[in-house]
């Protein structure tokens, strides 16, 4: 497939610290990250800082006897979060990045499986970490990552059941002004595990998914040249620090483009933080996006503007058509929503309805979609910035190589151009396999050593791929059709008194498959209202929405939810739940 619609800008990296090395000389002074302090007062670090915090840290890991060891996280979005990912990888380690969301006996379980022998967490997972200790099979050395600096020695250290971060900080700046060039004498070897990251994988049970520094390196070099980000981009971390969609695309590809990453510090403060951080870009999931589009017609809705904002998306559509762009100046109150700045959004991590691309357009932000999985680390495809398809979630990234498959008599074949199957992948992105796991891993690999990602799609005469739904979800009726419940959901979920919803097949009185549409209906909107009027509003979108459809997809039946749906950190839907 032809990856022609883009030009490679930015040579391969040969490794995550030259990565760190060459954007410290290259950007210096130039923010790296900012964050908020617990005093609200804004934090600031220069990619100079960076290089040189990372340094210190690798230096404390190397006296300790902590160079090519597992070293678990555990915290909150934060900058000790990232300097120790970093700084694990660049040591020759391996690093375990734990969902903070998990119970307790799940994180102790990943660190036991995963043999962790150190844990860095914060002070909001200290009472975690004391209450697991005595499980911890593994674990040398306990660090938390807050608290006031102390003169610590190695012994002491390894004595302590807990040191604190800026203690190991100035340990390892002290042992590095006094020569000790152990971390940065190591060349740790790009195709080794660097990491362990645990997921659901393809089949519901937890996998612990390793990935080698060039799986990483594959993505970010994707990233870099596929994507129009420089720096004079900032951007806001949103999502979990423990998805690779994340570090890769949200961390360590703006690291090397020279884009400042202001971390966000809450959820419930997002859009307040927005508006403080004035962001050019966002790498956000599809319910982000979703939600925050929600959030600007019902505000439209409020000041009674519809009939203006419909004007102004004519009005500029109409401009641009002989080369003029209105839309920052005629949306300007939408965009100061986000700081007023904000001019592209990347979007990954599960199905984005298409339509969410024209309403952006028409308000001057620009959404790309991308497809990933954490096995392929987790780059698959993304929209070229200047050859955007929205109903596509774009071309393969660099050197990936995409087939669609159907097994016919027990033999993978590969599909021609145009006909939905099996997304098969390869590359240098794609994982190592499963940690001690040797079946599992042998599951997902196809007979040309193809990853097998259980997601259905096809590809176009230009190489672009679409996807149509993932093949455990896929609902077969009766008859034998085929139905994709998220192309279902996509028509639901534009319902603006919708906030959630999963289609499901479910057995009917007479034996048949019925379309059943689960909703979580936006109670907040509908606050005056009883549960009979919120089931007849239901039930007329639904029937507005079944004119569109063929006779086959058509919903059935209605669910309505009180709650909403279980999700993972990044907000994705745990269909395997419901």
């Amino acid at each position: 497939m032809s990856n022609t619609s883009y030009k490679i800008k930015y040579p391969k990296p040969e490794s995550l610290r030259a990565i760190v090395k060459e954007s410290a000389e290259k950007f210096k002074d130039k923010n790296c990250f900012c964050y908020i302090k617990e005093d609200d007062s804004l934090g600031k670090i220069t990619f100079a800082q960076l290089d040189e915090t990372v340094n210190h840290l690798g230096t404390a890991f190397a006296e300790l006897g902590f160079l090519s060891k597992r070293i678990a996280i555990l915290s909150e979005s934060r900058y000790e979060w990232i300097v120790t990912y970093i700084t694990t990888i660049i040591s020759g380690s391996v690093v375990i990045p734990l969902d903070k969301e998990l119970i307790k006996e799940q994180i102790a379980n990943f660190i036991n499986l995963s043999e962790a022998n150190v844990i860095v967490y914060s002070k909001s997972y200290k009472s975690t970490v004391e209450d697991i200790k005595e499980e911890l099979k593994h674990i040398d050395c306990f660090v938390c990552m807050d608290g006031e600096e102390e003169n610590i020695t190695a012994e002491s250290i390894l004595n302590q059941t807990e040191v604190n971060f800026a203690s190991l900080l100035a340990f390892g700046k002290k042992q590095l002004d006094e020569e000790n060039q152990d971390f940065m004498n190591v060349e740790a070897d790009i195709n080794q595990m660097c990491a362990i990251i645990f997921t659901s994988g393809t089949t519901g049970t937890s996998k612990g998914v390793m990935l080698s520094q060039k799986n990483i390196l594959a993505c970010i070099h994707s990233a870099s040249n596929m994507v129009n980000f420089g720096p004079k981009d900032e951007i806001v971390s949103v999502l979990p620090l423990h998805h690779t969609y994340e570090t890769c695309c949200g961390i360590l590809t703006p690291i090397l483009l020279g884009v400042t990453v202001n971390i966000n510090n809450s959820l419930k403060y997002v859009l307040r933080n927005f508006k403080n951080f004035k962001p050019t870009g966002l790498v956000l999931v599809p319910l982000f996006v979703n939600t925050i589009y929600k959030k600007i017609t019902d505000e439209i809705r409020k000041k009674n503007k519809e009939k203006t904002f419909a004007t102004g998306i004519k009005l500029t559509k109409a401009a641009r058509k002989v080369g003029i762009d209105l839309r920052k100046i005629i949306f300007a109150e939408i965009n100061e929503a986000f700081g007023g700045r904000l001019s592209k959004i990347i979007c990954g991590g599960a199905r984005l309805d298409p339509d969410m691309v024209d309403r952006f357009d028409e308000i001057g932000i620009n959404l790309a979609q991308g497809y990933g999985i954490t096995e392929c680390a987790p780059l698959v495809s993304v929209n070229p910035y200047n050859a955007i398809r929205k109903e596509s979630v774009g071309v393969p990234a660099i050197d990936c190589v995409i087939r669609i498959v159907k097994k016919i008599d027990d033999v993978d074949v590969e599909l021609p151009i145009g006909e939905i199957g099996e997304i098969h992948v390869t590359g240098p992105n794609v994982m190592l396999g499963y940690y001690n796991n040797p079946e599992a891993t042998a599951k997902v690999f196809d007979s040309e050593c193809y990853f097998i990602t259980g997601d259905l799609g096809y590809v176009d005469e230009d190489g672009y791929l679409y996807i149509t739904g993932r093949e455990k979800n896929v609902i077969i009726l009766n008859n034998g059709k085929n139905v994709f419940p998220e192309e279902i959901e996509e028509y639901i979920v534009r319902i603006n008194i919708v906030k959630e919803c999963v289609v499901i097949g479910k057995e009917g009185t007479a034996g048949d498959i019925v379309i059943t549409a689960l909703v979580y209906p936006d109670y907040t909107a509908l606050e005056d209202k009883t549960p009979d009027e919120i089931s007849d509003l239901l039930k007329s979108e639904v029937s507005k929405i079944n004119k569109e459809l063929p006779l086959f997809k058509q919903i059935r039946n209605i669910e309505i939810k009180k709650s909403e749906f279980q999700k993972t950190t990044t907000q994705k839907i745990m269909r395997h739940k419901i």
